[in-house]
C-alpha cells in the first residue's frame, strides 16, 4: 500500500469496511466524601478493575478535595450501584471512555487495510488544528497531552489490543473515544450514572468522529509541490517531499485538517463504519458472594490473557 494512501486506494471499496461493537471501557467518578468500603467491594465484583485516587491541596497535602474512582469495564449492575449511591451522596462523572472493537470485516477488505483506515483516516471532530498528535508505544493519540497547559476536553486512542474484551479475539483492532473532562461528559448529555446506560452508540460515534479519505487530495498537493520545485540531479525532490508529509503527519486526517483546512472541509464524510445499535456490557465469568447478588462481570486483568477465553456478550 502507498505510504500516503494515495491514488484513491479505497475508492473502489464498499462504503462500510467493518462492523464494530461499542462498550464502556472506563468511567471515572468523583465525590467529596470517601467511597464506602462495601460499595467498593461491590463495584470490584461487578467490573474489570478499579483505580481509586485522591486530589490533594497543593499547599496542604493533608487536605483532600476530591475522591476519584476509575472503573474499567463496568457492568450494568455496577452502573446501578453508582446510580444508587448518587441519590445519597453527590457524585460527578469525571471521565468516560467509549471503546469500539472491530468484530467483523467486509469481504472486500483486508485486515491491514482496515487498520490503515482506523490509524490514519478517523478524525476527532472539533479538534484544534494546533494540537499535536502523539504516538506512545504503538498507541496513537489524536491530541498529545505532554506540554499542554490543561488536559484536553476530548481525545481518541487507537492500538492493537492483546485480546478483544467483546469476543476474546487476539490482536483486536481497538479504538476509543475519550471524554476527558466533566464538561465534555455533560456536553454528551450524561449527567448521572444511569445516563450511561442510555447512550446511543451510533449517534455518539457520529457526533465525535468523522472519516475522510484524504488520499486523492493529498496526492494532488504532493504532485503540485513536486512540480513547483526545479528538478535537481543530486536532490530527490519527490522522496524528500513525501518524507516531510510523513514527518509532519500530513498523511493522517487530523494532521491534514490542521495544515489544509479548506481542502479538508471540501472532502465528503465517509461513512465507513457500521456501529452496533446497542452497547455491549461486561458479562458473567464466575459467581461471586451473595453480598452483591449478581455474577462477577469480568475476571481480574492478567499479565498474559487467555488466548482462547471468550467473553460472553450481554445486551440491554
Amino acid at each position: 500500500m502507498h505510504a500516503t494512501i494515495g491514488e484513491s486506494a479505497f475508492a473502489h471499496k464498499p462504503e462500510a469496511i467493518a462492523l464494530v461493537a461499542p462498550y464502556v471501557d472506563t468511567i471515572e467518578v468523583s465525590s467529596r466524601r470517601p467511597f464506602p468500603a462495601p460499595l467498593l467491594r461491590a463495584i470490584v465484583k461487578n467490573s474489570g478493575s478499579i483505580i481509586p485516587n485522591e486530589v490533594h491541596d497543593k499547599n496542604d497535602p493533608e487536605t483532600v478535595w476530591f475522591y476519584l474512582l476509575a472503573i474499567n469495564q463496568p457492568s450494568r449492575r455496577c452502573i446501578e450501584l453508582l446510580q444508587w449511591y448518587s441519590q445519597y451522596r453527590r457524585l460527578s462523572i469525571y471521565r468516560l471512555h467509549l471503546a469500539i472493537d472491530v468484530i467483523d470485516i467486509a469481504p472486500d477488505w483486508a485486515r491491514d487495510e482496515v487498520i490503515e483506515v482506523f490509524r490514519k483516516l478517523l478524525h476527532l471532530r472539533h479538534r484544534r488544528g494546533a494540537d499535536d498528535m502523539h504516538n506512545e508505544k504503538g498507541t496513537i493519540y489524536s491530541i498529545g497531552v505532554a506540554g499542554r497547559k490543561s488536559r484536553p476536553q476530548k481525545n481518541t486512542a487507537f492500538y492493537i489490543a492483546d485480546h478483544s474484551k467483546v469476543t476474546g479475539e487476539c490482536d483486536a483492532i481497538h479504538f476509543e473515544i475519550r471524554l476527558e473532562r466533566k464538561r465534555a461528559v455533560q456536553a454528551a448529555e450524561i449527567d448521572a450514572p444511569s445516563d450511561v446506560m442510555d447512550i446511543d452508540p451510533v449517534a455518539f460515534v457520529a457526533k465525535h468522529l468523522t472519516a475522510k479519505d484524504i488520499g486523492l487530495m493529498l496526492e494532488k498537493i504532493i504532485q503540485r509541490s513536486i512540480k513547483s520545485h526545479r528538478p535537481h540531479s543530486m536532490i530527490p525532490i519527490e522522496r524528500r517531499i513525501r518524507a516531510h508529509v510523513r514527518r509532519y503527519r500530513l498523511d493522517h486526517a487530523s494532521g491534514f485538517a490542521g495544515a489544509f483546512k479548506k481542502q479538508f472541509e471540501r472532502i465528503a464524510h465517509w461513512d465507513c463504519i457500521d456501529v452496533e445499535p446497542v452497547i455491549n456490557w461486561a458479562s458473567a465469568d464466575v459467581a461471586c458472594d451473595q453480598e452483591v447478588g449478581e455474577l462477577c462481570s469480568l475476571l481480574p486483568p492478567r499479565p498474559k490473557p487467555h488466548k482462547k477465553r471468550l467473553i460472553i456478550r450481554e445486551r440491554l
